[in-house]
């Protein structure tokens, strides 16, 4: 765990673990949302999945095992879905989940491009990366700890940067360079 002295927000955060993961040569580096959302004991399934099955990337899902909730806030994650289904091929149920692993490969691209973010569109880089993907139920609790930066403009806002990353910038990512 690397603890920041100021709150320099999410994408930092992760940046700088990937930093850190990288130059201490770890095998896998977890994201793991710090508002009490994510279950600890879960972390372990993850970490298997990445060891015995050959996954570069490992999602803490809702949706893998249960259907997605019909509500409002569930249409932003279906869109999202849908825009990484047609530009990759791989459904993905639940794109904005804060519970990831990665692997070392998954760490090297987080260190080759600064414009990757624990946001959906990575996914669809590392997928067009030719990184293998792969979702594994959790159960996660409501927001014990303060407040999604989401409210209902910056909601739209980042559903129209989201589609617009999925499907005019990430989608011409070529496999290999």
């Amino acid at each position: 765990m690397i603890s920041l002295p100021i709150n320099f927000g999410l994408t930092s955060a992760i940046q700088v673990g990937m930093k850190y993961a990288k130059q201490n040569n770890y095998d896998i580096a977890i994201q793991f949302d710090g508002d009490g959302q994510h279950d600890a004991k879960y972390l372990k399934k993850l970490v298997k999945e990445i060891e015995k099955n050959n996954v570069n990337v490992a999602i803490g899902s809702r949706f893998v095992e249960k259907k997605k909730p019909l509500s409002a806030r569930m249409l932003g994650s279906r869109l999202i879905s849908f825009a990484i289904k047609i530009t990759t091929g791989k459904k993905i149920n639940d794109p904005t989940s804060g519970m990831r692993a990665y692997d070392r490969k998954a760490i090297e691209l987080f260190n080759s491009n600064a414009s990757l973010t624990p946001e959906p569109d990575t996914i669809v880089y590392m997928l067009k990366k030719g990184l293998n993907v792969k979702e594994v139920q959790v159960e996660m609790r409501e927001r014990e700890f303060g407040e999604s930066y989401l409210n209902a403009f910056k909601s739209i806002k980042y559903m129209m940067n989201m589609m617009l990353s999925i499907l005019f910038i990430r989608s011409i990512t070529r496999k290999k360079i």
